[in-house]
This record gives C-alpha cells, sequence and structure tokens, in this order.
C-alpha cells in the first residue's frame, strides 16, 4: 500500500513539474468568438499542454493588436486582418497561418433596417478600420451599388461585443457581429441582413506574429501551429464534442449552435492555410483601400515555411 501511495504521489510531482515548465504564450484575441474557436479546443483538449505551451488568451481591441505585438506583450495574434493590413504597410509582421477562408459575421441591424439599401445614412460599428468586419461590410455594400465612403458612417468601436451594445444603446444601426451572438441578437429584436461569407472570401483568424520572433524562436512558432492545427482539425469529424465546447466558451444553447457550427465548416481550412482566392481577394482590397499601385507578393504577407515544415513530416 505504501508503495502504490509513493507511485501515486511521484506521478502527481512529475505531471506538476511538467506544467510549470511550459512554455507560457499570450494569444491575443478581440473578443471571445467562433473565429478563434480552434484555440479554445486545443486549449481544452490539451494540445497545446502536448506541446509544451500554456497558452493565455488575452482579449485586447482590435486597434492595438499590432501595437502589442510589436512591443511583446503579446506573442500572436489571431487577429488577421489588422495584422495583413499592418503587414503590406511595412511593418515587421507575418502571418504564419489560418483556418477560415470566409468571415464569420452576420451583418445586423436595428428594427426598421430591412435591407442592405435601407443603411444609406446609417452609422456601421466595426472592429476598427481595415479590420475583417470593416472590409467585409465595404465588399457587401459595393455590390449592392452603394458607396461606402459616402453612403454610410463607419464607427470603429472594439469587439462584437461591444459593438452589439453600441446597437441595442442607439450609438450605431447596424454592425457585422462573429456569429456566436446571433442568438442573442435575434432575441434581441435585430434583424440579420446578410451572412457576410456569401459576399465576400476574406480570411478570418490565424496566427501573426513579429519577423523577429520568426528569426529567435521559430521551433515555438512549430509547436504553437502544430497543436492549434489539431484544433482545427478536430472541429468537423467530432461534431458532439465541438459542440459542447461552443456551447460553453460561447454561451449559447438551443438550435443556434448546430446553426453556427455548419457556418462554421463552410469557411473552415484544415490545411492551416488560405485559400487561392481568398488570398486574391484580400490583396486587391488593401491595394485599393491603401490606394497601392505596385503588386503585392504573398510573401509580404505570410510566411508559410512552418506550415510547409509540418506537412512535410507527416
Amino acid at each position: 500500500m505504501k508503495a502504490i501511495v509513493t507511485l501515486a504521489v511521484f506521478i502527481l510531482c512529475l505531471a506538476f513539474a511538467t506544467v510549470s515548465r511550459a512554455e507560457i504564450v499570450t494569444l491575443g484575441i478581440s473578443t471571445v468568438g467562433l473565429y478563434e474557436l480552434p484555440t479554445e479546443i486545443a486549449k481544452r483538449k490539451g494540445f497545446y499542454q502536448e506541446e509544451g505551451l500554456e497558452v493565455r488568451k488575452i482579449a485586447i481591441r482590435t486597434g492595438i493588436q499590432v501595437a502589442a505585438l510589436l512591443a511583446g506583450e503579446l506573442d500572436y495574434s489571431t487577429v488577421s486582418g489588422i495584422v495583413s493590413s499592418a503587414s503590406i504597410q511595412g511593418l515587421p509582421l507575418k502571418t504564419v497561418m489560418g483556418w477560415l477562408d470566409k468571415p464569420l459575421h452576420m451583418l445586423i441591424a436595428r428594427p426598421g433596417i430591412k435591407t442592405l439599401a435601407d443603411l444609406k445614412g446609417k452609422r456601421i460599428a466595426i472592429s476598427s478600420l481595415n479590420s475583417v468586419p470593416h472590409v467585409a461590410v465595404r465588399e457587401a455594400l459595393a455590390q449592392a451599388g452603394m458607396n461606402p465612403d459616402k453612403d454610410v458612417t463607419f464607427l470603429a468601436l472594439g469587439g462584437s461585443s461591444e459593438r452589439v451594445s453600441a446597437l441595442a444603446s442607439g450609438t450605431a444601426d447596424a454592425s457585422p457581429v462573429d456569429l456566436a451572438y446571433i442568438q442573442k441578437t435575434e432575441q434581441m429584436g435585430f434583424t440579420d441582413l446578410l451572412y457576410l461569407g456569401d459576399a465576400v472570401n476574406i480570411r478570418l483568424g490565424g496566427l501573426g506574429v513579429t519577423e523577429d520572433k520568426i528569426k529567435k524562436n521559430p521551433e515555438q512558432i512549430k509547436r504553437m501551429i502544430r497543436a492549434t492545427l489539431k484544433g482545427v482539425r478536430f472541429m468537423r469529424p467530432n461534431k458532439n464534442e465541438t459542440l459542447a465546447i461552443m456551447r460553453d466558451y460561447l454561451k449559447i444553447s438551443g438550435d443556434s449552435g448546430d446553426k453556427i457550427y455548419q457556418y462554421a465548416l463552410r469557411s473552415l481550412n484544415e490545411d492551416g492555410l488560405v485559400a487561392k482566392k481568398t488570398v486574391d481577394t484580400e490583396i486587391r482590397i488593401a491595394r485599393e483601400q491603401l490606394k497601392i499601385k505596385e503588386e503585392i507578393p504573398e510573401s509580404k504577407i505570410f510566411d508559410w515555411r512552418f506550415m510547409k515544415e509540418i506537412a512535410a513530416k507527416k
């Protein structure tokens, strides 16, 4: 009996020592949402721990994620749009992994607004300028024959939760919100105008890092990607468990969970890359917004060396 107790204590101590040696990394999110669900799955299923990582997720407003990365306050950012925009403008940042080829946002509006045309003269809440929600709404408005620069006013207000509050208070008239919020917004009486994944191919989610980290800590990046990729690939074959995590993490219930899950699968890129059509759209939009005449090479935004190394070792 004494030997069994001693063995049990030894195992517990070993487990504690393993956890205590885990390398702490900080992961920036703009708000809790469907777009970063693979990272939550990876945390809960122990995929990061298997790679010797303790991932601490930090909610930081979209507009300051780049500054936080460059200052070393974040190791990684999941906010793909703002990282991409910074890369294109010459800041030393790269995207090393992607997982969604379409935005997981529903454009919602206050009661009385039934169509995109009804948004003329209205205020639309977004996370930040040039973010994925902002770009996606601009594309949708342009496709509907509107001028995004003249027909609406964009308000940079932060994550989906802040934007829903702005609609509730009347500060904004419409907003693209993470699909994780649609159960709540429908209960609040807001109108679902358009699923933005049907309007434009723009990636959402992924891992953005500094070029300095790429140089100094490539092994950590590979471990981070491997674990997150397990989270991405867990979703499709494990529907029931994924739905359970979604319901708990995103605070959703009933039939909404299955609907949101199906939207996610329509966008999911299980290779950890970004579809060519999505990359081309992203670069075209960036050139238009930033008034860049010259071609923008994919390598200015993405660094796929780690994904290629991981794929080669399958």
